[in-house]
This record gives structure tokens, sequence and C-alpha cells, in this order.
């Protein structure tokens, strides 16, 4: 099962939701849980759950990525041991592992992500 810890802009208190076998980042700019249902919106740089804005969300792992580009294509990656996603980028550590965000585009098509599922080891369908 995965965790989401959300990280306040301004030194407020971290907010964990709730564990689940799975997260989407959606195409719309959406965080959506198991059952399709929205958990959090991403504008202006930040997650907003309800009236609250967070900066960035950590994900502990094991994290699988199931990832489709922006030509269509749907690779699957990891494990990572940790994954934030922050500033329309997901990153492990200190690498960047792609780019999610409306505007953020990198130069190919190919190397946008337009949807990204964050799996546990316990997600149906994880190959």
């Amino acid at each position: 099962m995965l965790r989401l810890t959300f990280r306040a802009l301004h030194g407020e208190a971290a907010m964990v939701m709730t564990r689940a076998a799975y997260f989407r980042i959606c195409e719309d700019s959406t965080l959506r849980g198991p059952d399709n249902s929205v958990a959090a919106i991403y504008a202006d740089h930040c997650w907003l759950l309800g009236s609250r804005r967070f900066r960035s969300f950590d994900c502990e792992g094991p994290v699988y990525l199931r990832v489709k580009n922006g030509v269509g294509n749907i690779a699957q990656t990891g494990p990572y041991d940790f994954v934030r996603a922050a500033e329309g980028s997901l990153y492990t550590q200190d690498t960047c592992l792609g780019t999610y965000f409306p505007g953020l585009e990198p130069p190919s098509a190919q190397d946008h992500w337009r949807e990204i599922a964050l799996l546990s080891a316990a997600s149906p369908g994880l190959k």
C-alpha cells in the first residue's frame, strides 16, 4: 500500500493521505485514488486539497510507475524507494524522472508524461 505525504507551503504541518494500492496523476491535473475520485488538484505550482495548498507530495516505496507519454506510449519503471511530485515533475532523490504539468512540456512530446500511475507491489495489473 502507498501512502502520500503532502508538504505544506509555509511550514505548516504535513498532511498524510489515506493509504491505497495506487494513485494516478491525470492529464487534467488531478490526483485520483483507486475509486477514481479526485484527491487533489495541481494548479499554480501547488497541490490543492480542499482549501489548503501544498508544494509537493512524497510517496515512499517501493513505488512503481506506469506512465503514458505525449505520443500515447505506455512504459513501466521502478521500483523506487522514494518519489516526490513537485513543480510539475516527478523526482526520485535528486533525479527528475519526468514532467507532467501542462505548460512545462519538454521539447519532445515523447518526454512529456500525460498520465502517471503510482503503483504499489499489490496493485492490480502490475507486471
